[in-house]
């Protein structure tokens, strides 16, 4: 079962609108950033950048005046959307009560979402080792496998991740809970995939590429793209601690190095495509060349038995200085054209 991604929503507008909010004043008051946030938290379009609210100039004002206690639950809450899961935030609540915001139905929907695509990040980076360009040389004449790029993960897996059954083992009667997730993902363009409902795994196809609609706007000078490379939505990258920054540091240059082996190993199949196809048109002009002269051996108006690749036929030359030739085999006579690059035009 393939998932369609949803067409652009209006709401990526309203989504706008909220962000200006943030930046309209030079002062908030408390309670007012609490509204605007819980907003943005619930927001359906709105899935990542929220980190870069807490460095609105107007934000850190309001979060000086605050309570320490409110202020280290408001900022926790938020890095939860940025870079974190459903499991830590339960985790903190089971710690501390308020060590975090208690989320709506809503809040936790998208947290949920959010969680996927990190399960998916980290088992993309696990799996990244395996060689992940594999090209195919014209002689297999076989269809690439787009299998081959595209990461399962397990129903069992995601669900422990995403607490759909905490503190009980999955079964057949979650799996439709664990699937609305996964489809509301699809559609709300954080992930690109599709349900394998009979291994009971979700596929993250890394060759399909996400759509950018908060980019409409841009058609407006010139750019008409509106496609984003990836198959996962970019999170948040947290650089709160110098542990973490040392964190996603290395993760970028592990993604980066991977990325350059890819590359390489993409430009060798290349080269190695482009030399046997030199080779196949070098071969393929020497045997026209056998052609003509056997031709002209002949002279005008003979015809002859030549042996080419794929079994015998008669060839017959028209004299007048014309260009065809006629191929005869054992079908009948069929007059055929030279190309430019050598090629008969008719199959012997």
């Amino acid at each position: 079962m393939t998932v369609p991604l949803s067409p652009p929503s209006s709401s990526t507008a309203a989504g706008t609108l909220l962000i200006d909010e943030f930046h309209s004043s030079k002062t908030l008051s408390p309670a007012l950033l609490h509204s605007l946030l819980q907003r943005l938290l619930s927001h359906p379009r709105i899935h990542n950048g929220f980190i870069d609210i807490l460095q609105i100039p107007s934000v850190q004002s309001t979060l000086e005046n605050m309570d320490e206690a409110k202020r280290d639950s408001l900022v926790a809450t938020v890095k939860l959307f940025a870079f974190g899961t459903i499991q830590e935030y339960y985790e903190l609540k089971e710690k501390d009560g308020d060590a975090v915001w208690t989320l709506t139905d809503a809040q936790l929907d998208k947290l949920r979402m959010l969680s996927v695509v990190s399960v998916a990040r980290r088992r993309q980076i696990k799996s990244s080792e395996k060689a992940d360009v594999d090209m195919i040389l014209p002689s297999d004449h076989v269809a690439v496998d787009k299998k081959k790029s595209s990461l399962s993960i397990p129903y069992a897996h995601l669900a422990a991740e995403l607490q759909i059954t905490p503190g009980t083992p999955f079964n057949d009667s979650h799996v439709r809970q664990l699937e609305d997730v996964l489809i509301q993902c699809v559609y709300s363009n954080i992930i690109a995939g599709k349900l394998d409902q009979a291994s009971k795994a979700f596929v993250v196809e890394s060759h399909v590429a996400l759509q950018d609609h908060q980019q409409s706007s841009s058609s407006s000078l010139g750019d008409t793209s509106n496609t984003v490379h990836g198959s996962l939505l970019s999170r948040d990258i947290d650089t709160t601690t110098a542990e973490s920054t040392n964190h996603e540091v290395k993760r970028m240059i592990f993604t980066l190095e991977q990325f350059l082996s890819s590359s390489n190993k993409l430009l060798s199949s290349l080269e190695d495509i482009s030399n046997v196809s030199a080779s196949l048109r070098k071969e393929d002009e020497k045997r026209w060349r056998n052609v003509e002269k056997k031709l002209s051996e002949e002279g005008s108006g003979s015809s002859s038995r030549f042996r080419a690749p794929g079994g015998e036929c008669d060839v017959m030359f028209q004299g007048g200085g014309s260009d065809p030739m006629e191929v005869v085999d054992m079908s009948g006579r069929r007059k055929v054209k030279r190309s430019r690059g050598g090629h008969l035009g008719g199959r012997f």
